[in-house]
């Protein structure tokens, strides 16, 4: 099969098209011939080796396709659209995914968009409605709001949420402007700005829920 490897770390000139050994499935996997695969924070930072070497290696953690095949202990059926994480290997063909990891795909969704659900919008949900349990009507503050779980935190809560004040920061006018475009209310360079600040000035020294 043909697949994405990293040559060694560096920028994007270090990733290389070649042909590799297919997988195969053993007990609790599945075999997922891979339509679209995420690319985020944690596929760059593994790009440039900040986190491990991966010399060699295929990276890629969120994908969606359509089960190949699958090994023992396992009863997805072939054939059928899902999505989920991976421990790497996203940039290929074909990749192995544990049968905990699979996700049904719905089908009002593309391939691409359901590439990116698995590691972001689930981080993002997560983080918003199981560990911080953001209600109606509160005030969020979200870092990084350009990044891929702040804009899908965003969406989110907007869709999910009523009356939810947002406050976003983010490094550029330009990243701010995106925020913007997805629902957030209140918009912070922290370059320029000391953003517990602004919150102050925003909120009359209330701060934020969350």
């Amino acid at each position: 099969m043909k697949a994405v490897v990293l040559n060694k770390p560096g920028g994007v000139e270090e990733l290389n098209l070649k042909n590799v050994e297919k997988p195969i499935p053993q007990d609790n996997e599945v075999l997922v011939k891979v339509k679209a695969a995420a690319v985020n924070r944690t596929d760059i930072v593994s790009r440039e080796g900040t986190m491990e070497d991966l010399t060699g290696k295929i990276l890629g953690v969120e994908v969606s396709g359509i089960v190949e095949d699958i090994g023992g202990n396992v009863d997805v059926p072939i054939g059928k659209k899902v999505m989920g994480l991976v421990n790497r290997g996203g940039y290929g063909e074909y990749v192995i995914m544990h049968k905990s990891f699979v996700m049904d795909m719905p089908d009002n969704l593309t391939f691409e968009e359901a590439a990116a659900i698995p590691e972001v919008f689930l981080t993002a949900y997560q983080t918003l409605f199981w560990l911080a349990g953001v209600k109606d009507n509160e005030k969020l503050l979200i870092h990084a709001g350009a990044s891929g779980v702040g804009t899908a935190a965003i969406q989110l809560i907007k869709n999910l949420r009523t009356n939810v004040e947002v406050f976003v920061t983010a490094g550029s006018d330009e990243k701010l402007k995106l925020t913007q475009s997805l629902g957030a209310n209140h918009l912070i360079n922290y370059k320029k700005q000391n953003f517990q600040d602004e919150i102050s000035n925003l909120t009359q020294n209330e701060g934020v829920n969350v």
